[in-house]
C-alpha cells in the first residue's frame, strides 16, 4: 500500500493527497484540493489576465483624464481639494464596478455545478457542505480582492498633491471588501437556493439594486414623511437606519470624516449624498460599526444557510424539526 501511494504521489500529487491517510488535506476547511482547483482555473486563464489589464487601464485612464480636465493640463498646480474630489470619484467608480461584477461571478458557483451535473459528485467527496460553500466563497472573492489590491498604486497618485490620508484609503478599501463579501454571500445563497444560474443572477442583481438604490429611496421617503409628521424623530431614525445600511452613504461618511480636506463637489446629486451624511451623523464611527456588523453577520448567516441547503434533505429535516417542536 505504501509503494502504491508513493507511485500515485509521483504520478498525481493531488490525487495522492486525497487518499494519503494521515496526510489527508480534504479535512482542511481552508486549503483543500477544491480550493486549489478553483483558484488555478480562475487565476491562470487568459481571460483573468485580460480582465485585470482592462480594469487597471480603464481606472488609470479615468484618473489621468479627470486630473487633466480639472487643471486644464497643468498638473503641477493641482489643488489638494481637487485631489480629494479625485479620490472620491475613483472610490465610487471602484465601488460600482466591484458591486456590479460580484454577482456575475458568485451567482453561478453552485447552480453551475448543478447544471453541469457535477454537484452530486462534489457532495460524495469527504468535503462537508460548509467547506464546499466557504471554498466557493473564497474562490469567488479572490479575483475581486485582487482587483482592489492592484488599484492601490493608482490611488497613490492622490498622495502626491495632498488632501487624502492613507487611513482614509485603507478605511474605504476595508468597507468595499466587506461590501463585496456580503454581496458574494447573497449571490451564493441564491445560487444554492435556485436551480438555474439565470434566476440566481437576476435575484442577486435585484438585491444589490435594493441595497444601493432601494435603501436610498426609502431613506428619502422617510425624511419627507418626517417633515410633515408630529413624530419627526421616529421617521428620521428610520431614515438614518436606511442610509446607514447603504454603502454609498457609508463610504461618503468615511471620506468626510477621515480626509484632511472636504472634497469640492460640483454635482448636485453627489452634494446631496454628503448633505445627507452630515444630517444623519453618518460620519461617526458608530454608524460604520453598525454597517460592518450587519453586513458581516448577514454574509456569514447566508453562507451557513447555503451550506444547510446544500445538504441532501437539509431543509426537509429542518422543517420536520420545526413541526415536531411546534407539536410538542
Amino acid at each position: 500500500m505504501r509503494a502504491d501511494l508513493l507511485l500515485l504521489r509521483w504520478r498525481d500529487p493531488l490525487a495522492a493527497k486525497c487518499v494519503g491517510g494521515g496526510e489527508n488535506h480534504l479535512t482542511n476547511k481552508w486549503f483543500n484540493p477544491l480550493l486549489r482547483k478553483e483558484l488555478r482555473q480562475r487565476m491562470r486563464s487568459g481571460r483573468t489576465i485580460l480582465a485585470l489589464s482592462l480594469y487597471l487601464l480603464s481606472i488609470g485612464v479615468v484618473a489621468f483624464v479627470y486630473m487633466y480636465v480639472n487643471v486644464q493640463g497643468q498638473t503641477l498646480i493641482l489643488q489638494p481639494a481637487r485631489t480629494a474630489e479625485l479620490f472620491t470619484f475613483l472610490s465610487y467608480l471602484q465601488l460600482a464596478l466591484v458591486s456590479f461584477v460580484t454577482p456575475g461571478i458568485a451567482s453561478g458557483v453552485i447552480s453551475g455545478e448543478r447544471e453541469r451535473q457535477t454537484l452530486s459528485v462534489l457532495l460524495t467527496t469527504p468535503l462537508s457542505p460548509v467547506t464546499i460553500i466557504f471554498t466557493k466563497f473564497i474562490s469567488s472573492i479572490s479575483f475581486l480582492l485582487l482587483l482592489i489590491v492592484m488599484t492601490l498604486p493608482l490611488y497613490s497618485i492622490v498622495f502626491l498633491f495632498g488632501g487624502v490620508q492613507p487611513s482614509q484609503v485603507m478605511a474605504v478599501f476595508g468597507m468595499q471588501v466587506i461590501t463585496l463579501g456580503a454581496i458574494a454571500g447573497i449571490s451564493i445563497f441564491f445560487s444554492t437556493l435556485l436551480r438555474r444560474t439565470g434566476w440566481s443572477t437576476v435575484f442577486s442583481y435585484a438585491t444589490v439594486a435594493l441595497l444601493f438604490l432601494g435603501l436610498a429611496v426609502f431613506g428619502y421617503l422617510f425624511d419627507s414623511i418626517g417633515l410633515h409628521n408630529p413624530e419627526e424623530s421616529l421617521w428620521q431614525r428610520l431614515a438614518g437606519i436606511c442610509f446607514a445600511l447603504d454603502p454609498i452613504y457609508v463610504q461618503a461618511g468615511i471620506e468626510s470624516s477621515l480626509g484632511l480636506l472636504s472634497p469640492v463637489i460640483n454635482q448636485s446629486l453627489v452634494a446631496s449624498v454628503f448633505s445627507v451624511v452630515s444630517a444623519h451623523s453618518l460620519m461617526k464611527p458608530a454608524a460604520w460599526l453598525f454597517f460592518f456588523m450587519i453586513y458581516i453577520a448577514s454574509g456569514v448567516l447566508l453562507l451557513l444557510v447555503s451550506a444547510w441547503r446544500l445538504r441532501p434533505g437539509g431543509f426537509t429535516a429542518l422543517r420536520k424539526r420545526i413541526v415536531r417542536w411546534i407539536a410538542q
